[in-house]
């Protein structure tokens, strides 16, 4: 079956699968829609636009530019008359709701099948970028305990920014991956560049995926 969906990656060699989660495992508009309301109503408060607006404008934003892009809040708010003293307060209360937000979220069908799947056979870890407590939050929520030991599952996060993707650091926190002779016995499945350069730095096979979907493949 995964020498069908993703025949660009030697299976006969892997011994050790790995995922990153946002976008990966599953779409991360998920969360985004849910503590994007928030947000917006919070903001309504200052700058005399409907949540409804505001709430619309935020999801086309991130839709173009997408998580990495820290100015989201910044550009909302300027649409209206706020001083820089209070925008800077209001993008700080923003960000905590941000980060502090609780999520419900759940996989697709295909991603828990797929999961079980992988499970059954290879030794799995997860590395994800970002707040350590968010992040958390999003595993717990989307039940990933269920195939993911907690010794081989990296928040960057907790350890500090040198530690995200795609610096290999993060490569010492997960137990299997110190246990990895051949890089090539490794596959890592990510959605972003920055996965793509932190598993062919590392010589992992790797491959280019949207909540698992065949499509977009890279050796």
């Amino acid at each position: 079956m995964l020498k069908s969906l993703f025949p660009m990656i030697d299976w006969d060699t892997v011994k050790y699968v790995g995922f990153d989660m946002d976008g990966t495992l599953y779409d991360e508009l998920d969360f985004i829609r849910q503590v994007y309301m928030p947000i917006a109503s919070r903001m309504a408060k200052f700058i005399g636009l409907p949540a409804d607006d505001i709430y619309q404008k935020l999801l086309e934003r991130w839709l173009e530019k997408g998580s990495s892009y820290n100015r989201i809040f910044e550009e909302i708010l300027s649409q209206g008359e706020v001083c820089k003293d209070e925008k800077e307060g209001i993008i700080q209360e923003c960000l905590h709701i941000f980060r502090n937000y609780l999520p419900e979220l759940a996989l697709t069908h295909r991603v828990t099948f797929l999961l079980q799947y992988f499970h059954q056979i290879y030794e799995l870890f997860l590395i994800t970028d970002g707040r350590v407590q968010l992040q958390q939050s999003k595993f717990h929520a989307l039940g990933l305990s269920k195939w993911f030991d907690e010794q081989n599952v990296g928040f960057t996060g907790l350890y500090g920014s040198a530690y995200g993707k795609p610096s290999p650091l993060i490569v010492t926190k997960i137990k299997v991956l110190r246990e990895v002779c051949n890089p090539q016995h490794v596959v890592f499945f990510g959605d972003r560049e920055v996965d793509e350069k932190f598993a062919k730095g590392l010589g992992y096979q790797f491959v280019l995926t949207k909540c698992l979907q065949k499509e977009g493949l890279s050796g």
